[in-house]
């Protein structure tokens, strides 16, 4: 009894076509899943590399808008206050460079009005013209030093800080181009108005004997000049635009600063990016002062003192320079202090840390870890509302608000990421990079 093959397909041998059409369609199927997982990752990569450049052009302008922020609030609130402008610029009244400079002025404006010299030859007879000069001389010699002591003199302090005052009744008299009381600031020019010193010089020459100013008429006064410049006119075009952004200026900055570390791929780089980048702002604003200082001061007419306009301009820009100061200081503190978060001893040592339970469990705990991002926005927009309703805050007060706020938003990431060892595990697909750190050393 014979037995005949089974058929294709029955209980023998698998058919040999099927199995090639299978094996086909693995590796069609396969082809097709590396082909999505390339257009994946191409679309990541493009989408990370997006993030990266719009966080860099971000925190470009951000530091821009942090230079012109800082010179913008100090020029609002330290010069265009009244008693700011005032409590800058009266220690000038006692500097030697500025005294000597005033008494020149006023000395010389009396002698110019008296017509001095021809009135000594009237009084002289033909023969003794000869002596009109050497009396001229002296005469102006015993003004200028009677005038220096009154000059000198605590009356002058008064008379400094009333004509300052009196300049600032508005509160644009000096950079936005217009004139009110004793301050003048325009054909590029900051000039102060010196009627009063000179009232008071020619009473004190009268009591020395000079009684020939008394007949000098009433005048507008000798005008001393602390800023000169052709590109003044410039400046108050600008500050007349600043100082409608005087408040706009730093809050934008500040949410520019905060999206650039947002964007980051690795946040904790990107605030180590985005202190740096606020330190290296303040350290270009600072070396610009300085050469602009030592230009303008080059600039100078022969007529112009030196000394005096140097003593100005370095009374004018102290608190400014101060504060600038300051935030490169916490600038560069806050970039290394992040910097040395993300060094792998330290990372390790924070992981292995012990915690304790309050940082990790807890009704407040898990409040604040479900809505962690909501409470660093809320913080953030806490701190943006106390700088817009601060009555024209300080550069250093504004240095406080965005300091404290900064530390508490970096508090609430920090605590709100917070768990327990067991309860963290890394992730599938690699180790964790810097903002994934477990205990929440990066902020998010």
């Amino acid at each position: 009894m014979t037995t005949e093959p089974p058929a294709d397909g029955q209980d023998g041998a698998p058919d040999v076509p099927d199995i090639v059409e299978l094996v086909n369609e693995k590796a069609a199927l396969e082809h097709e899943v590396e082909a999505l997982r390339h257009e994946v990752d191409a679309k990541g990569k493009k989408k990370r590399r997006g993030r990266t450049i719009g966080a860099w052009v971000l925190l470009v302008l951000a530091c821009l808008l942090a230079i012109t922020s800082v010179v913008v609030v100090y020029a609002r609130n330290q010069l265009l206050n009244t008693d700011t402008f005032v409590a800058t610029l009266a220690p000038l009244a006692s500097d030697p460079a500025v005294q000597t400079a005033v008494a020149t002025k006023v000395s010389n404006s009396l002698v110019e009005q008296t017509n001095l010299e021809q009135r000594v030859k009237d009084a002289l007879p033909a023969r003794a013209d000869f002596l009109a000069n050497p009396i001229t001389s002296t005469v102006k010699t015993a003004s200028y030093t009677i005038t220096l002591k009154l000059v000198q003199s605590s009356q002058f302090q008064k008379l400094w800080e009333q004509a300052l005052r009196q300049s600032h009744e508005q509160l644009d008299n000096l950079l936005l181009g217009q004139k009110v009381g004793a301050l003048n600031a325009a054909n590029g020019q900051v000039t102060v108005n010196l009627s009063k010193v000179e009232d008071k010089a020619k009473q004190v020459l009268a009591q020395h004997g000079l009684s020939v100013f008394n007949k000098v008429p009433q005048y507008n006064g000798a005008p001393y000049v602390l800023f000169q410049s052709k590109q003044l006119l410039k400046l108050q075009r600008w500050v007349k635009f600043l100082n409608s952004l005087a408040l706009v200026l730093p809050i934008v900055s500040l949410l520019l600063f905060a999206v650039s570390v947002l964007l980051a791929r690795d946040r904790r780089r990107g605030l180590v990016h985005a202190a740096s980048g606020l330190a290296v702002s303040m350290a270009v604003l600072l070396i610009g002062a300085n050469v602009g200082r030592n230009q303008y001061l080059a600039s100078l007419l022969p007529g112009q003192s030196k000394n005096a306009t140097a003593a100005v301009i370095d009374t004018v820009d102290a608190s400014l320079l101060d504060s600038v100061r300051t935030l490169l200081i916490l600038a560069a503190v806050i970039a290394l202090i992040a910097f040395v978060a993300g060094l792998a001893p330290v990372r390790r040592w924070w992981s292995n840390r012990t915690v304790p339970s309050w940082l990790t469990t807890g009704p407040v705990h898990d409040v604040v870890a479900a809505h962690r991002r909501a409470f660093q926005w809320l913080v953030l927009g806490v701190g943006l509302v106390v700088l817009v309703v601060w009555n024209q805050p300080t550069v250093k007060v504004a240095l406080i608000v965005l300091l404290i706020t900064f530390l508490v938003v970096i508090i609430v990431g920090v605590y709100g990421r917070t768990t327990t060892a067991s309860v963290t595990t890394p992730p599938e697909d690699g180790p964790p990079s810097d903002s994934e750190v477990p205990t929440g050393a990066a902020v998010s």
